[in-house]
This record gives C-alpha cells, sequence and structure tokens, in this order.
C-alpha cells in the first residue's frame, strides 16, 4: 500500500507563514520538528507503506531533500487545487487503495493510521472519509474550534485521512473539485447535494450513515465514514489557535 502526502500551498499565503523565515508552512515548526517532518515520520514508521509520495509547490521538493537527506519520497508537483492534485497523482501512481493525508496534521500517529486504514479496509467502498465526533473533541480540548457538520448523532468533523479503493474513486474527486472552495461552510456543501438532504440537515433529521448513503448516489461511488476514537485525529493546524492547541497537546510552550 502506499500512502500521499499534501504539502500544497494555497493560492492565497498562509497566515502562519506571514513574517517569519519559512518558505511554506509545512516547513513551520512546532515543538522542534516541522510540520512537515511531524507527519512523514508517522507514516515512514507505518510497516504497511511501501512507499510514500509528496504533492507540493516544486520549489518545496528541493527544500525537502535539502532538509531531510534521509527521507525517501517520491515528489510530485501540486497542481492548481488540492482535488486536481490528487486526481494528477492518482494517474502517476496508478495501484491502489492508496492513503491520503495532508502534512499540517501534526498530531496524526501510528495508531490513529492503523486503525484507519484497518477499518476503512474492512467496510468495502470507493472512499472512505475519516471523521471524529466533536463531543469527543470539545471533552478532550474545550478550546478547539473546528468546522464541523450537525447530524442526528452528534456534530461530526473531518480528520483529514481518506482511504480511495480504486477507479471509481475519481468520480469523488469530480466533485470534491466543485465544492473544495466550500469547504469552511457545510451549509453550502451540503446543499450541493441537492434541496431535499439540505432540508433534512437543516431539521436534524440526517444521520452519519444517511448522508454517507446519499452522498455516495450523488457522487456515483460508495463512500464511506471511518469514525475515529481519537480526539487529536481532528486536529490540524490552519491558523494560530489551531497552533496553540497542537502545541499544548504536544507539551511544549513553541515552535
Amino acid at each position: 500500500m502506499k500512502a500521499l502526502l499534501l504539502a500544497g500551498e494555497r493560492r492565497r499565503k498562509s497566515p502562519l507563514v506571514q513574517g517569519k523565515a519559512v518558505p511554506y508552512k509545512v516547513m513551520l515548526p512546532v515543538c522542534g520538528k516541522t510540520m512537515f517532518e511531524r507527519v512523514f515520520e508517522v507514516l515512514k514508521n507505518v510497516s504497511f507503506f511501501e512507499e510514500i509520495y509528496v504533492s507540493g509547490p516544486p520549489k518545496l521538493a528541493s527544500v525537502l531533500k535539502e532538509a531531510y537527506p534521509s527521507f525517501s519520497f517520491k515528489f510530485l508537483p501540486q497542481a492548481t487545487s488540492p482535488s486536481v492534485s490528487v486526481f494528477l497523482a492518482l494517474e502517476e501512481i496508478a495501484t491502489w487503495p492508496l492513503f491520503l493525508t495532508t502534512a499540517d496534521h501534526v498530531l496524526l500517529t501510528e495508531e490513529i493510521v492503523s486503525f484507519f486504514v484497518k477499518e476503512a479496509r474492512a467496510a468495502k467502498g470507493a472512499l472512505g472519509v475519516g471523521v471524529v465526533p466533536f463531543s469527543l473533541v470539545k471533552n478532550a480540548y474545550p478550546e478547539a474550534s473546528r468546522t464541523t457538520y450537525r447530524l442526528k448523532e452528534d456534530r461530526f468533523c473531518s480528520a483529514n485521512l481518506y482511504f480511495l479503493a480504486g477507479e471509481e474513486v475519481k468520480k469523488a474527486l469530480y466533485f470534491w473539485r466543485e465544492v473544495e472552495d466550500r469547504r469552511k461552510n457545510p451549509l453550502k456543501v451540503v446543499w450541493s447535494f441537492g434541496p431535499g438532504p439540505l432540508l433534512r440537515y437543516l431539521l436534524g433529521r440526517l444521520s452519519l450513515a444517511e448522508a454517507f448513503s446519499l452522498a455516495s448516489k450523488v457522487l456515483g461511488c460508495r463512500v464511506f465514514p471511518v469514525v475515529l476514537p481519537f480526539a487529536r485525529a481532528a486536529v490540524d493546524v490552519d491558523d494560530e489557535a489551531d497552533l496553540r492547541l497542537a502545541q499544548k497537546i504536544l507539551s511544549c510552550q513553541e515552535g
């Protein structure tokens, strides 16, 4: 099995690196190690990953190779958006299944990855999506602020973990390309699936299983959730508040 690590930069430069001597967000230190180093070391230590691919800005390749000469990976230049970057990476990698995560997932652990992949393999579908109950996150980290989807059982947030099982997943990527700029606005994302699902969502009548079943029908491939029992799996680093939370969890005061 292979892994793809997204280390791309969006069109707008991350506020985390503005005014800092850091060329890319993934090179920002968090408790003594860069974001990239933290996530890559986890993937490197997962026994079932045969090969790791990294997608990012073209100039990042030389930065990473100079900073981490012992890290073995294949670099793929990013495209115009994350969804297109993943699509092009799939054309290059051309083997299944594929594990996907992001380089700002600094609290990722081998235990989380192993649990997610084991559950996703057993589920049998085209695309597995890691989610975390927000109640679990709030109990562990009361100060945490996440983008959540309010479903019948609980609010859920993304874990930025994906299991891509086969060619069918490309159908989901086409849809992702249409909605990725709306990813921080759950109502707009749900509206993309039509007025019926949106109404049920607003009334609190849409369960997690029903949400993914509806998504599967629209996308034309089976998409399924993998519910993770790890609060830290929901924490990636997008802003200063996320960075402070990650530092607190990792028990350091500054990066």
